[in-house]
């Protein structure tokens, strides 16, 4: 079964899905579609569509990419679907409608929780917009989308909010300004003092590539004057509809601004700027530039604004010289996205570790909060030979945590590999080398992997917490072939919980049998899964700006150093001795205090890999202590045969099936000589409590069962295997066999 029939087999297996139609090929994409039965309102049943437009049934499509199963399908509704409602991605008009499913990279749902979540997550989304209830005011107010956005504006908003009058006035401030073609990016800097004598101003500049202006232009800060003294709240979703003056006049009208006033203080900003001109205005071919931050007071607090019920609309608007009116100028307008500037209160102190220098060769992937303080500790410590890949760009909000604090571009932010490798080269690295380069492609790409992995690597370290990278990496035939060992590294809980994996040399133990020991051992230690449970295993949006956000764990700049810290003290400790030839899992648990961590390292033996043709194929992986405990229960029953149940997961990406575990036979459960039948009472049960206590990540994947004369599966044992399987609801389930010429096993799908 291919990967695109496998999607297909899942879909219509569904049962929220009413229809689901054949792949049509779209060029490198294959396309389904599928219908979507939604619950509409009791009122709107008769009519078959709801108030906001939404119908009783929705056809949507689902894209999958040339990448796919590595990248999930974009999702997709019809062209007119109704666009008044929040939570729908920016589009172009005549394209089919995105909606905003989840929070974060919907990649990351697919190899988290599969192709059902995102259907799941598209049905309850459709129920939603039907109800007219995709905005939660529990959950807080969804700022206003903005579609096609070619400009920014950085500001801090809780700052401008603070200052803007509440008595209806409109406030001037001084921005800069760079604009490239039609992208705009200004800054309104603090101090907000008011500025009423702003006058517009640029240069022009160029290169053999393309032309810029840098200059100076007013921005003019508007709200609703208070009603009694309380603030004046807009509670109605209104999607973005501004495309020249006179619609931001109307939105400003509707939001309860004086647009009469404001246009007024655009008029005469544009003409103080043409009476007051150096230069000649008509040579001012992209016009006036002024900004307009219209500032509304909502019903709820923003989602992902720490307490901020006012939302920031950010507008740029040209007002172009005319020598036939010179004081009425033609206008336009459009929409800009909203970005954080840096403030107190996304910065942090960073700090380093001694160490001694080595010209080991070491890679890094991910540059990001985590990676860059490992690396930078490693760097201090004078291992400076290393490889940084990233193709990601310092944000504001990453000042919050990144080890390295620079200045922030109005355009072109910095990428995190050029700085890093600008700050190895300051502590005397001259050798460190940045890459931009996504890491799944580097892992993908043989030719990228060797221009990149020296063949003397040491370590490969993984700090991108990425489920699609660990993907990746179990797939990755460079680094099977490579003699650089993978050490991976995240944190859980909130931080609470630090693990490390590293690979055996040759990936007798890889890294995703490591995820799995890690969660089979969480099983038994309380501790240990209190700790990597925390008090929310889920990411958090955090905005950085007003329509832009991004996904990320909150947590204190101190909680990741003190993780990086120990990260950093293992790998010094490895590289200033030896590497272990076995594969470690590393945790760290914060201790009573919440100051200190507790470090320790587990050696985790090699895996017993087997390969199955079913269903196109699989690869069976048994870490070493299931088949060493399977060994001992067998020894116990000889000469009769025993089993039990197995724990594991599944992953449909490298067709692998990793049994990271065993629960006993229950107590009904029948051992003779010639065979053995697996019990009922109780099991049912005991799986449950073995994947709640897994913290959900580990499941029934399967039986085993002995035969101590030898021998292969008989018919009884497929028989039995296909029994199961129909009970599996599609998942593959396998059947091991313990013989003493070493483990067997099969594996069926209904």
């Amino acid at each position: 079964m291919t990967a695109l029939e496998d999607a297909l087999h899942h879909l219509r297996r569904h049962r929220g899905l009413a229809r689901v139609g054949s792949f049509a090929p779209t060029g490198d994409w294959a396309v389904v579609d599928i219908d979507v039965p939604v619950s509409l309102p009791s009122r709107a049943r008769a009519s078959g569509r709801s108030a906001s437009g939404v119908r009783n049934v929705e056809t949507c499509w689902l894209w999958f990419g040339p990448r796919w199963p590595m990248t999930a399908p974009l999702v997709r509704l019809r062209e007119d679907f109704p666009l008044n409602l929040p939570h729908i991605n920016p589009h172009r008009a005549g394209e089919q409608v995105a909606p905003c499913l989840f929070e974060g990279d919907i990649g990351e749902v697919l190899h988290r929780f599969g192709l059902d979540a995102i259907v799941d997550q598209l049905i309850d989304w459709l129920d939603k917009a039907a109800a007219d209830a995709l905005i939660d005011l529990r959950q807080g107010w969804e700022p206003t989308r903005r579609d096609a956005c070619p400009s920014s504006v950085t500001f801090s908003a809780e700052a401008l909010v603070d200052v803007t009058p509440r008595d209806g006035t409109i406030l001037p401030l001084a921005a800069t300004f760079l604009a490239l073609d039609d992208h705009l990016q200004s800054r309104v800097a603090p101090p907000f003092v008011s500025s009423e004598n702003v006058v517009f101003g640029q240069t022009q500049h160029k290169n053999e590539s393309f032309n810029w202006i840098l200059g100076d232009a007013a921005t003019f800060v508007a709200r609703a004057a208070d009603r009694d003294g309380l603030p004046y709240i807009v509670g109605t979703y209104q999607p973005e509809t501004v495309h020249d003056l006179p619609t931001l006049l109307d939105r400003a009208q509707a939001v309860g601004v004086d647009a009469e006033a404001l246009a007024g203080r655009l008029q005469a900003y544009f003409a103080r700027s043409v009476l007051q001109a150096s230069t000649d205005p008509a040579s001012w071919k992209d016009g006036v530039l002024a900004i307009v931050i219209l500032v509304v007071e909502r019903p709820a607090p923003l989602v992902g604004s720490s307490g901020r019920t006012a939302e920031v609309l950010p507008y740029a608007v040209r007002l172009h010289y005319d020598s036939a009116g010179p004081m009425v100028p033609r206008t336009e307008a459009h929409a800009a996205h909203h970005r954080h500037a840096l403030s107190p209160a996304l910065l942090s102190q960073t700090s380093g570790l001694k160490g001694t220098t080595t010209a080991l060769p070491l890679v890094f992937l991910g540059c990001g909060s985590l990676g860059s303080k490992v690396a930078l500790h490693l760097g201090r410590a004078g291992f400076g030979n290393v490889a940084l890949v990233d193709n990601d760009t310092l944000q504001p909000h990453n000042s919050a945590r990144h080890a390295l604090v620079e200045a922030q571009a109005i355009v072109n932010a910095p990428r995190k590999a050029d700085l890093m490798a600008t700050a190895f080269a300051r502590l005397s690295h001259a050798g460190a080398k940045a890459f931009h380069h996504d890491a799944v492609d580097v892992l993908h790409s043989a030719p990228l992997f060797d221009s990149i992995v020296p063949a003397n690597t040491v370590l490969l370290i993984d700090a991108t917490a990425s489920l699609t990278v660990l993907a990746a990496e179990t797939l990755s035939a460079s680094l099977d072939a490579s003699d650089a060992r993978l050490f991976r590294i995240a944190l859980y809980g909130q931080g609470h919980c630090a693990v490390g994996l590293l690979e055996s040399a040759a990936r007798a133990v890889r890294v995703d049998d490591l995820a799995a020991a890690l969660f089979d051992r969480c099983r038994s230690d309380d501790a240990l899964r209190a700790c990597m449970a925390g008090t929310s295993t889920e990411p958090t949006s955090l905005f950085i700006g007003d329509n832009c956000r991004s996904l990320t764990f909150p947590m204190a700049d101190s909680t990741v150093s003190r993780a990086a810290a120990l990260f950093s003290a293992q790998i010094e400790e490895w590289l200033s001795k030896e590497l272990p030839a076995n594969a470690q899992l590393c945790v760290g648990q914060a201790d009573e205090t919440g100051l200190g961590m507790r470090w320790q390292r587990w050696p985790i033996e090699p895996s017993v890999v087997l390969r199955v043709d079913a269903d196109d194929g699989w690869t069976i992986r048994v870490l070493g202590s299931v088949a060493k405990s399977i060994a001992s229960e067998v020894s116990q029953w000889l000469p009769r045969e025993t089993g039990g149940a197995l724990l594991g997961r599944a992953c449909y990406t490298n067709r692998t099936i990793t049994i990271a575990g065993v629960v006993d036979a229950p107590s009904d459960s029948v051992r003779d000589a010639s065979r053995f039948v697996l019990g009922v009472h109780g099991l049912h049960a005991a799986l449950r409590t073995a994947h709640e206590r897994s913290l959900g990540y580990l499941m029934f994947v399967g039986t085993w069962h002995s035969h101590p004369m030898g021998g292969s599966h008989s018919g009884i044992d497929r028989d039995t295997l296909h029994r199961i399987a129909q009970d599996a609801v599609g998942l593959p389930v396998v059947s091991l066999v313990w013989r003493p010429e070493g483990l067997t096993c099969e594996v069926d799908r209904w």
